[in-house]
């Protein structure tokens, strides 16, 4: 049997400390927040970004692979905390709203597995939002390079490459780009 080191789970206890805060603002904006029914964050780690929403939306579920991650996130959220793959989500089709993915993509395994994965849980006419460094700009470049470091297993995508995939899967596909990363806003 192999060891596999996960690197979430070895930073989970400093991850809100050493990650800057969350683009919520941002957020809020693109996925039209608050929503009716239920929103999932694949790879929703500590909960950095749920713990800010919390306070305009309900219904929340984080998802994420790092048992070291959810348990940070349980010690303060109230909400349902899910161990699972983005590849293999644990859920019934069209179940939310809204789905997001933030600084997340570049980490699993298969992302075009994953992105099908929040489409199928996605309800008709629901969102999906990504947000992930841009490999283009110097602030993208450098968090590869980082990553690559720490030989996490991260594969930025470009958003041509995100798009070609949700194109043939979605009825529209927005992209939006900021400072150091970018938004790609997604409708089913």
């Amino acid at each position: 049997m192999r060891f596999r080191f996960d690197h979430f789970d070895w930073i989970a206890p400093i991850y809100d400390r050493i990650i800057p805060r969350a683009q919520i603002e941002t957020l809020i904006q693109y996925g039209k927040f608050p929503t009716e029914g239920r929103v999932l964050e694949v790879g929703g780690g500590t909960g950095r970004i749920v713990q800010e929403m919390n306070q305009i939306q309900t219904q929340i579920f984080v998802l994420d692979s790092s048992l070291g991650m959810l348990r940070v996130a349980q010690s303060k959220l109230a909400v349902n905390l899910v161990l699972g793959m983005a590849e293999h989500l644990p859920f019934a089709e069209e179940s939310f709203e809204r789905v997001i993915l933030i600084d997340t993509l570049h980490h699993v395994v298969d992302a075009h597995q994953t992105l099908s994965e929040c489409l199928r849980v996605l309800r008709k006419d629901g969102l999906l939002l990504i947000q992930e460094p841009d490999i283009h700009q110097w602030g993208g470049k450098l968090i590869c390079a980082l990553e690559k470091l720490l030989l996490m297993r991260s594969r930025l995508l470009s958003t041509d490459e995100i798009n070609s995939m949700l194109s043939p899967l979605a009825s529209e596909v927005t992209v939006y780009l900021g400072q150091h990363q970018y938004w790609i806003i997604c409708r089913k």
